[in-house]
């Protein structure tokens, strides 16, 4: 599910200029519940005997010459720690890219015993916050193509 070019100018601007009102586009549910959630490959995990599990997220220090020397004489570190809850884990497991939204809420409902509806809402909740802090990506998977025979 691509955003246009047009509504990312629309919302950027809109973030600076909130006199214009400028509504995000309307998402399908759907159309949402389809999308398979994938981990990005730059970060590292590791899991606990607890239940919870630290990701460690590389820290960019690229952007200029002045920064990266500010950052040496502060010890700024190169990744940052974040720690899951067991649910959050249990969730962050199965961003494999092989289950779809709607099967890691079902999942996770069977799991903790929660209704339907509240794992969907704590689910879909938890995987915004990761995809705004890039931790994890969107995809649709397309049909595969007939083949030939």
């Amino acid at each position: 599910m691509r955003v246009p070019l047009k509504w990312k100018l629309y919302t950027a601007v809109g973030r600076y200029l909130p006199f214009l009102k400028i509504k995000p586009p309307e998402v399908d549910r759907k159309a949402a519940m389809t999308l398979r959630p994938g981990r990005n490959s730059l970060l590292t995990w590791e899991a606990q005997e607890s239940g919870k599990t630290l990701l460690k997220v590389p820290v960019n220090l690229q952007s200029g010459r002045v920064k990266k020397r500010l950052a040496q004489w502060m010890k700024v570190p190169n990744e940052r720690t974040v720690e899951l809850d067991e649910v959050g884990a249990y969730v962050w497991e199965l961003c494999d890219g092989k289950h779809t939204v709607e099967q890691i809420v079902q999942l996770t409902a069977g799991a903790y015993k929660m209704n339907r509806r509240e794992a969907e809402v704590s689910v879909t909740m938890f995987l915004q916050m990761l995809h705004e802090r890039n931790f994890i990506g969107f995809y649709k998977r397309t049909a595969k193509k007939a083949r030939k025979g």
